[in-house]
Protein backbone atom coordinates (compact mmCIF):
# COMPACT_ATOMS: atom_id res chain seq x y z
CA UNK A 1 0.00 0.00 0.00
CA UNK A 2 1.34 3.70 -0.81
CA UNK A 3 2.74 5.52 2.21
CA UNK A 4 0.62 8.57 1.11
CA UNK A 5 -2.78 6.19 0.71
CA UNK A 6 -2.41 4.59 4.00
CA UNK A 7 -1.79 7.97 6.26
CA UNK A 8 -5.67 8.62 5.08
CA UNK A 9 -6.86 12.36 4.03
CA UNK A 10 -5.92 14.17 7.59
CA UNK A 11 -1.96 13.39 7.09
CA UNK A 12 -1.93 13.62 3.25
CA UNK A 13 -0.97 17.33 3.56
CA UNK A 14 1.88 16.52 5.63
CA UNK A 15 2.74 13.31 3.74
CA UNK A 16 5.51 14.46 1.75
CA UNK A 17 7.58 15.39 4.83
CA UNK A 18 8.02 11.59 4.78
CA UNK A 19 8.76 10.98 1.35
CA UNK A 20 8.56 13.70 -0.89
CA UNK A 21 11.62 13.03 -3.42
CA UNK A 22 12.25 9.98 -1.59
CA UNK A 23 11.74 7.11 -4.10
CA UNK A 24 11.18 4.06 -1.63
CA UNK A 25 7.22 4.17 -0.92
CA UNK A 26 5.82 0.54 -1.19
CA UNK A 27 5.52 1.14 -4.83
CA UNK A 28 4.27 3.62 -7.29
CA UNK A 29 1.16 5.13 -8.48
CA UNK A 30 -0.29 4.15 -11.86
CA UNK A 31 0.17 6.21 -14.99
CA UNK A 32 -3.18 8.02 -15.05
CA UNK A 33 -2.50 9.32 -11.26
CA UNK A 34 1.07 10.30 -12.44
CA UNK A 35 -0.17 12.09 -15.35
CA UNK A 36 -3.36 14.15 -13.68
CA UNK A 37 -0.72 15.23 -10.77
CA UNK A 38 -0.49 18.25 -13.32
CA UNK A 39 -2.53 20.01 -15.57
CA UNK A 40 0.15 19.81 -18.15
CA UNK A 41 3.11 22.27 -18.63
CA UNK A 42 1.70 24.16 -21.52
CA UNK A 43 -1.09 25.97 -19.29
CA UNK A 44 1.72 27.87 -17.27
CA UNK A 45 5.18 27.46 -19.38
CA UNK A 46 6.09 28.99 -22.68
CA UNK A 47 6.04 27.09 -25.75
CA UNK A 48 8.47 29.69 -27.34
CA UNK A 49 10.53 29.71 -30.24
CA UNK A 50 13.53 29.54 -28.56
CA UNK A 51 15.92 27.27 -30.05
CA UNK A 52 16.30 23.99 -28.30
CA UNK A 53 20.12 23.94 -28.86
CA UNK A 54 22.77 26.47 -27.37
CA UNK A 55 25.98 27.16 -27.95
CA UNK A 56 29.24 25.03 -25.99
CA UNK A 57 32.19 23.48 -26.32
CA UNK A 58 32.47 19.34 -26.45
CA UNK A 59 34.71 19.17 -23.01
CA UNK A 60 35.12 18.39 -19.55
CA UNK A 61 32.27 20.48 -17.70
CA UNK A 62 33.59 23.08 -15.26
CA UNK A 63 31.35 26.23 -13.37
CA UNK A 64 32.74 29.40 -14.52
CA UNK A 65 30.51 32.60 -14.89
CA UNK A 66 28.10 32.27 -17.65
CA UNK A 67 26.15 28.96 -16.12
CA UNK A 68 24.14 28.26 -19.98
CA UNK A 69 26.70 28.20 -21.87
CA UNK A 70 28.39 25.80 -19.89
CA UNK A 71 25.80 22.95 -20.00
CA UNK A 72 26.35 19.95 -20.63
CA UNK A 73 23.37 18.18 -21.87
CA UNK A 74 21.38 15.71 -24.37
CA UNK A 75 22.09 13.06 -27.34
CA UNK A 76 26.44 14.36 -27.41
CA UNK A 77 26.23 13.56 -23.49
CA UNK A 78 24.79 10.67 -23.99
CA UNK A 79 27.54 9.48 -26.06
CA UNK A 80 30.61 10.66 -24.06
CA UNK A 81 28.56 8.59 -21.37
CA UNK A 82 28.59 5.46 -22.78
CA UNK A 83 32.13 5.91 -23.45
CA UNK A 84 33.21 6.25 -19.85
CA UNK A 85 31.06 3.92 -18.79
CA UNK A 86 32.78 1.27 -21.85
CA UNK A 87 36.25 2.15 -20.25
CA UNK A 88 35.49 1.67 -16.76
CA UNK A 89 34.09 -2.00 -17.28
CA UNK A 90 37.89 -2.18 -19.19
CA UNK A 91 39.33 -1.04 -16.93
CA UNK A 92 40.56 2.09 -18.70
CA UNK A 93 42.16 4.77 -16.30
CA UNK A 94 40.79 8.39 -16.41
CA UNK A 95 43.21 11.17 -17.25
CA UNK A 96 45.11 12.84 -14.56
CA UNK A 97 43.67 15.72 -15.65
CA UNK A 98 41.78 17.46 -18.31
CA UNK A 99 44.04 19.51 -20.69
CA UNK A 100 43.44 23.18 -20.91
CA UNK A 101 41.74 23.16 -24.20
CA UNK A 102 39.08 20.78 -22.42
CA UNK A 103 37.71 23.44 -19.86
CA UNK A 104 34.60 24.93 -20.87
CA UNK A 105 34.78 28.99 -20.64
CA UNK A 106 31.91 31.65 -21.11
CA UNK A 107 31.13 31.77 -24.74
CA UNK A 108 31.22 35.65 -25.36
CA UNK A 109 34.21 36.20 -27.90
CA UNK A 110 35.66 34.89 -31.08
CA UNK A 111 35.21 31.47 -28.95
CA UNK A 112 31.66 31.75 -30.80
CA UNK A 113 32.69 30.81 -34.29
CA UNK A 114 34.36 27.54 -32.62
CA UNK A 115 31.31 26.50 -30.60
CA UNK A 116 29.09 23.48 -31.56
CA UNK A 117 25.18 23.17 -30.51
CA UNK A 118 24.51 21.17 -27.20
CA UNK A 119 21.72 19.74 -26.60
CA UNK A 120 19.20 20.64 -23.42
CA UNK A 121 16.79 17.92 -24.19
CA UNK A 122 17.27 14.98 -21.54
CA UNK A 123 15.09 11.52 -21.78
CA UNK A 124 13.70 9.20 -19.43
CA UNK A 125 16.80 6.63 -19.89
CA UNK A 126 20.72 7.30 -19.40
CA UNK A 127 23.32 4.86 -20.70
CA UNK A 128 24.42 3.94 -17.21
CA UNK A 129 21.33 3.49 -15.30
CA UNK A 130 20.64 -0.33 -16.43
CA UNK A 131 18.24 -0.02 -19.31
CA UNK A 132 20.82 -0.78 -22.14
CA UNK A 133 21.57 -4.21 -20.44
CA UNK A 134 17.47 -4.56 -19.61
CA UNK A 135 15.94 -6.63 -22.18
CA UNK A 136 12.91 -4.55 -21.33
CA UNK A 137 15.27 -1.30 -21.52
CA UNK A 138 13.85 -0.62 -17.83
CA UNK A 139 16.13 1.31 -15.63
CA UNK A 140 17.53 -0.27 -12.27
CA UNK A 141 15.83 1.90 -10.28
CA UNK A 142 12.34 0.86 -11.44
CA UNK A 143 13.26 -2.49 -11.02
CA UNK A 144 14.52 -2.03 -7.64
CA UNK A 145 11.61 -0.09 -6.84
CA UNK A 146 9.38 -2.71 -7.54
CA UNK A 147 11.53 -5.54 -6.33
CA UNK A 148 12.61 -7.33 -9.28
CA UNK A 149 8.83 -7.32 -10.20
CA UNK A 150 9.43 -7.49 -13.76
CA UNK A 151 5.89 -7.12 -15.05
CA UNK A 152 5.70 -4.29 -12.53
CA UNK A 153 8.44 -2.18 -12.88
CA UNK A 154 7.55 -1.94 -16.93
CA UNK A 155 4.53 -1.02 -15.85
CA UNK A 156 5.69 1.73 -13.85
CA UNK A 157 8.34 2.55 -16.37
CA UNK A 158 6.02 2.85 -19.24
CA UNK A 159 3.58 5.14 -17.18
CA UNK A 160 6.51 7.07 -16.29
CA UNK A 161 7.50 7.22 -19.92
CA UNK A 162 3.79 8.61 -21.05
CA UNK A 163 3.98 11.50 -17.97
CA UNK A 164 6.99 12.78 -19.61
CA UNK A 165 5.40 12.86 -22.97
CA UNK A 166 2.07 14.17 -21.80
CA UNK A 167 4.08 16.97 -19.64
CA UNK A 168 7.13 17.86 -22.25
CA UNK A 169 9.24 16.68 -19.47
CA UNK A 170 11.97 16.23 -21.93
CA UNK A 171 12.37 19.94 -22.68
CA UNK A 172 11.39 21.69 -19.58
CA UNK A 173 15.17 22.72 -19.51
CA UNK A 174 14.88 23.94 -23.28
CA UNK A 175 11.86 26.58 -22.57
CA UNK A 176 12.31 29.62 -20.16
CA UNK A 177 10.80 29.94 -16.64
CA UNK A 178 9.85 33.27 -16.04
CA UNK A 179 7.91 32.22 -12.60
CA UNK A 180 11.52 30.71 -11.21
CA UNK A 181 11.81 33.50 -8.40
CA UNK A 182 7.62 33.24 -7.79
CA UNK A 183 7.75 29.28 -7.49
CA UNK A 184 10.99 29.52 -5.09
CA UNK A 185 9.03 32.61 -2.66
CA UNK A 186 5.61 30.01 -2.15
CA UNK A 187 7.37 27.05 -1.41
CA UNK A 188 11.10 27.76 -0.02
CA UNK A 189 13.58 25.10 -1.05
CA UNK A 190 16.79 24.78 -2.25
CA UNK A 191 20.06 22.91 -2.32
CA UNK A 192 22.49 23.63 0.01
CA UNK A 193 25.29 21.97 -1.51
CA UNK A 194 26.65 18.32 -0.76
CA UNK A 195 26.92 16.13 2.28
CA UNK A 196 30.13 14.72 4.45
CA UNK A 197 29.19 11.63 1.40
CA UNK A 198 29.22 13.86 -1.89
CA UNK A 199 25.36 13.59 -2.22
CA UNK A 200 23.36 16.52 -2.97
CA UNK A 201 21.62 18.15 -0.01
CA UNK A 202 18.08 19.01 -0.95
CA UNK A 203 15.72 21.72 1.84
CA UNK A 204 12.19 21.92 2.01
CA UNK A 205 10.15 23.65 4.25
CA UNK A 206 6.56 22.65 3.47
CA UNK A 207 5.31 24.93 6.27
CA UNK A 208 5.48 27.67 4.91
CA UNK A 209 3.92 27.14 1.29
CA UNK A 210 1.93 30.64 0.64
CA UNK A 211 -1.21 30.26 -1.11
CA UNK A 212 -2.03 34.26 -0.85
CA UNK A 213 1.63 34.77 -2.35
CA UNK A 214 0.76 32.33 -5.01
CA UNK A 215 -3.13 34.60 -5.34
CA UNK A 216 -0.97 37.75 -5.74
CA UNK A 217 1.58 36.32 -8.20
CA UNK A 218 -1.59 35.08 -10.37
CA UNK A 219 0.59 31.38 -10.18
CA UNK A 220 -0.86 28.16 -9.76
CA UNK A 221 -0.54 24.70 -7.74
CA UNK A 222 0.29 23.71 -11.22
CA UNK A 223 2.91 26.07 -11.87
CA UNK A 224 5.07 25.32 -8.55
CA UNK A 225 4.87 21.36 -9.33
CA UNK A 226 6.01 22.40 -12.93
CA UNK A 227 8.73 23.86 -11.62
CA UNK A 228 9.85 21.23 -9.08
CA UNK A 229 10.11 19.50 -12.06
CA UNK A 230 12.21 21.57 -13.85
CA UNK A 231 14.91 21.51 -10.33
CA UNK A 232 14.69 17.95 -10.15
CA UNK A 233 15.59 17.43 -14.07
CA UNK A 234 18.37 20.38 -13.45
CA UNK A 235 19.44 18.16 -10.51
CA UNK A 236 19.75 14.95 -12.73
CA UNK A 237 20.76 15.72 -15.89
CA UNK A 238 22.99 18.97 -15.32
CA UNK A 239 23.80 18.61 -11.30
CA UNK A 240 24.48 15.32 -10.90
CA UNK A 241 24.24 13.93 -13.98
CA UNK A 242 26.34 11.00 -13.19
CA UNK A 243 27.74 8.44 -13.84
CA UNK A 244 26.65 6.65 -11.80
CA UNK A 245 22.78 7.56 -11.18
CA UNK A 246 22.91 10.31 -8.06
CA UNK A 247 20.99 10.37 -4.65
CA UNK A 248 20.15 13.06 -2.29
CA UNK A 249 19.98 13.53 1.50
CA UNK A 250 16.59 15.64 1.96
CA UNK A 251 16.11 17.94 4.72
CA UNK A 252 12.25 18.87 5.78
CA UNK A 253 12.41 21.43 7.97
CA UNK A 254 9.14 21.46 10.07
CA UNK A 255 9.30 24.43 11.84
CA UNK A 256 5.45 26.27 11.80
CA UNK A 257 4.19 23.27 10.88
CA UNK A 258 0.75 22.74 12.51
CA UNK A 259 -2.37 20.34 12.24
CA UNK A 260 -4.51 23.80 11.52
CA UNK A 261 -1.85 23.75 7.98
CA UNK A 262 -2.91 20.24 7.28
CA UNK A 263 -6.87 20.77 7.12
CA UNK A 264 -6.09 23.58 4.43
CA UNK A 265 -7.50 22.05 1.58
CA UNK A 266 -5.08 23.10 -1.07
CA UNK A 267 -2.39 22.54 1.04
CA UNK A 268 -3.59 18.64 1.20
CA UNK A 269 -4.13 18.81 -2.60
CA UNK A 270 -0.65 20.35 -3.01
CA UNK A 271 1.01 17.44 -0.95
CA UNK A 272 -1.29 14.02 -2.75
CA UNK A 273 -0.11 15.69 -6.26
CA UNK A 274 3.42 16.49 -5.23
CA UNK A 275 4.37 12.71 -3.73
CA UNK A 276 2.67 10.65 -6.42
CA UNK A 277 4.25 12.84 -8.91
CA UNK A 278 7.61 12.25 -7.57
CA UNK A 279 7.11 8.47 -5.80
CA UNK A 280 6.36 7.65 -9.68
CA UNK A 281 8.67 9.54 -11.37
CA UNK A 282 12.37 9.71 -9.18
CA UNK A 283 12.61 6.38 -7.35
CA UNK A 284 15.31 5.24 -5.78
CA UNK A 285 16.65 8.68 -5.63
CA UNK A 286 17.06 9.08 -1.34
CA UNK A 287 20.20 8.74 0.43
CA UNK A 288 18.57 9.83 3.73
CA UNK A 289 15.53 11.72 4.63
CA UNK A 290 16.45 14.30 7.84
CA UNK A 291 13.35 15.53 9.50
CA UNK A 292 14.32 18.60 11.52
CA UNK A 293 12.63 20.79 14.14
CA UNK A 294 10.03 18.34 14.34
CA UNK A 295 6.83 19.29 16.60
CA UNK A 296 6.39 16.55 20.16
CA UNK A 297 3.59 15.46 18.44
CA UNK A 298 5.17 14.36 15.12
CA UNK A 299 7.11 11.47 16.96
CA UNK A 300 3.84 10.11 17.99
CA UNK A 301 2.26 10.10 14.75
CA UNK A 302 5.81 8.58 12.67
CA UNK A 303 5.61 5.58 15.28
CA UNK A 304 1.88 4.85 14.10
CA UNK A 305 3.05 4.75 10.49
CA UNK A 306 6.36 3.20 11.06
CA UNK A 307 5.34 -0.04 10.50
CA UNK A 308 3.72 0.46 6.99
CA UNK A 309 7.32 1.74 5.60
CA UNK A 310 9.90 -0.76 3.88
CA UNK A 311 12.58 -1.37 6.31
CA UNK A 312 15.00 0.20 3.97
CA UNK A 313 12.86 3.06 4.00
CA UNK A 314 12.77 3.36 7.57
CA UNK A 315 16.43 3.30 8.09
CA UNK A 316 17.02 6.26 5.52
CA UNK A 317 14.51 8.43 8.17
CA UNK A 318 15.50 10.71 10.60
CA UNK A 319 13.73 12.65 13.03
CA UNK A 320 15.18 15.80 14.80
CA UNK A 321 14.00 18.12 17.05
CA UNK A 322 15.45 21.63 18.06
CA UNK A 323 18.68 21.90 19.87
CA UNK A 324 21.95 20.93 19.81
CA UNK A 325 21.68 17.58 19.48
CA UNK A 326 20.14 18.23 16.40
CA UNK A 327 22.88 20.52 15.05
CA UNK A 328 25.71 18.26 15.79
CA UNK A 329 23.78 15.65 14.12
CA UNK A 330 23.35 17.79 11.35
CA UNK A 331 26.69 18.94 11.50
CA UNK A 332 28.03 15.58 11.05
CA UNK A 333 25.68 14.12 8.00
CA UNK A 334 25.74 17.85 5.92
CA UNK A 335 29.76 19.24 7.14
CA UNK A 336 30.02 22.36 5.46
CA UNK A 337 26.90 22.06 3.83
CA UNK A 338 25.08 22.42 6.63
CA UNK A 339 22.47 25.67 5.82
CA UNK A 340 22.72 28.85 8.27
CA UNK A 341 19.15 28.81 8.47
CA UNK A 342 18.81 25.91 10.12
CA UNK A 343 21.67 27.01 12.77
CA UNK A 344 20.17 30.18 13.22
CA UNK A 345 17.24 28.89 14.43
CA UNK A 346 14.79 31.00 12.69
CA UNK A 347 11.70 29.73 12.57
CA UNK A 348 8.53 29.87 10.14
CA UNK A 349 6.15 31.11 12.77
CA UNK A 350 8.22 34.16 13.43
CA UNK A 351 7.88 35.17 9.88
CA UNK A 352 4.99 37.84 9.19
CA UNK A 353 2.22 36.44 6.52
CA UNK A 354 3.18 37.45 3.53
CA UNK A 355 7.27 37.74 3.87
CA UNK A 356 9.67 36.62 1.56
CA UNK A 357 12.12 33.61 3.67
CA UNK A 358 15.00 34.84 1.68
CA UNK A 359 15.75 36.78 -1.16
CA UNK A 360 17.97 35.60 -3.83
CA UNK A 361 21.87 37.32 -4.09
CA UNK A 362 23.30 38.89 -7.11
CA UNK A 363 26.65 38.29 -6.58
CA UNK A 364 28.57 35.12 -6.31
CA UNK A 365 30.52 36.12 -3.88
CA UNK A 366 27.97 36.52 -1.32
CA UNK A 367 26.80 32.33 -1.58
CA UNK A 368 27.18 30.91 1.11
CA UNK A 369 25.59 27.17 2.24
CA UNK A 370 21.51 27.64 2.68
CA UNK A 371 18.56 29.39 0.27
CA UNK A 372 21.66 31.20 -1.63
CA UNK A 373 24.22 28.53 -2.08
CA UNK A 374 26.53 28.68 -5.02
CA UNK A 375 24.11 25.74 -6.51
CA UNK A 376 21.07 28.34 -6.42
CA UNK A 377 23.04 30.56 -7.79
CA UNK A 378 24.02 28.92 -10.32
CA UNK A 379 20.51 27.42 -11.35
CA UNK A 380 19.17 30.86 -11.28
CA UNK A 381 21.89 32.12 -13.30
CA UNK A 382 21.34 29.28 -15.76
CA UNK A 383 17.21 30.42 -15.48
CA UNK A 384 17.48 34.48 -16.43
CA UNK A 385 20.30 33.15 -19.44
CA UNK A 386 17.85 30.93 -21.23
CA UNK A 387 14.96 33.84 -20.41
CA UNK A 388 17.62 36.47 -21.69
CA UNK A 389 17.51 34.38 -24.89
CA UNK A 390 13.78 34.70 -25.84
CA UNK A 391 13.93 38.23 -24.94
CA UNK A 392 12.31 37.51 -21.31
CA UNK A 393 12.42 38.62 -17.47
CA UNK A 394 12.09 36.87 -14.38
CA UNK A 395 8.26 37.38 -13.20
CA UNK A 396 8.69 40.30 -10.02
CA UNK A 397 7.73 38.43 -6.67
CA UNK A 398 4.50 40.81 -5.00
Amino acid sequence: MLLEQSMGPFIAAGAYVLCALNGNVASATTHSASVNSISGISKGWHRSSLPSFISAKKSTFHWTDNVLFQTRGGSDEEENAKTAVAEAEEGAAAPAAADHDDVVTPIDSDDATEAEPRNLTFSATKPYDGSPEDPDGIPSRFLNMKKGDREGAKEAFEGHVAWREENDVDTVLSRPHPQFDVCKAMAPHYFAGHDAKGNIVFVQRPAMLDFELMRRNNATIDDLLNHYIYVIEYCWNILEDGPPEGVMTNVLDMSGLSFRSMKNQEYIGFGKNFVNMMSSNYPGRSYKTLIVNAPKWFHGLFKLFKPLLREATRKKIVILKAGKHQEKILSELLGDSLPNDLISGKDAADIEAGARFFLPTEEKEECEPGPNSLIEFEMRQFCIELLKLNNETLQEVI
